[in-house]
């Protein structure tokens, strides 16, 4: 199984494999503004068509799958998340970077979508998934820990964050 083969989908959610044409749809939404606070910092700025740019050029590499999400009641955009950090040969990934709109957040769409990619994972032969999430992101970590993730220990200064900061 690949994890950018299509059929990722529930009863609440789809995730499609990520592509220029959904840059609208995070302009909409107000991603431009809000979704940097938790973001990796990444190389040339902070614009919608520099993470988009970026996250399609993770794509090619292979570092990392980049979806966007709808929800399937009425097909309105419902974030994006992406696998990352993916070793074929340790059979591990992440899954990274989730961004909701606001009016999605505690709708099921976030645990809905983590439900698929998880199980994506295990079809794809993953014995180890992860997620790393700062520290001070506190809905997010409550969230991932509802998913039965367990914590492993705080990485410092981890990575830096968009806005300039570092995030445990």
């Amino acid at each position: 199984m690949k994890l950018d083969a299509k059929g990722l989908e529930n009863g609440v959610v789809r995730l499609e494999p990520f592509q220029l044409a959904h840059v609208a749809h995070l302009e909409a939404a107000g991603a431009v503004e809000s979704m940097w606070a938790y973001m990796p910092d990444i190389p040339k700025g902070k614009s919608v068509n520099t993470y988009a740019a970026h996250i399609l050029g993770q794509y090619e590499s292979g570092f990392m799958v980049p979806f966007t999400m709808f929800r399937q009641s009425d097909d309105a955009f419902a974030g994006v998340v992406s696998y990352e950090m993916i070793s074929k040969t340790h059979r591990r990934l992440r899954i990274a970077n989730f961004w909701h709109p606001e009016e999605m957040r505690g709708s099921g769409v976030f645990q809905a979508s983590q439900a698929l990619l998880i199980q994506r994972a295990l079809d794809w032969g993953a014995r180890r998934i992860g997620w790393a999430v700062a520290k001070d992101a506190a809905a997010a970590v409550r969230a991932v820990k509802r998913l039965g993730a367990k914590e492993e220990g705080v990485l410092r200064s981890y990575y830096r964050l968009a806005g300039g900061g570092w995030a445990d």
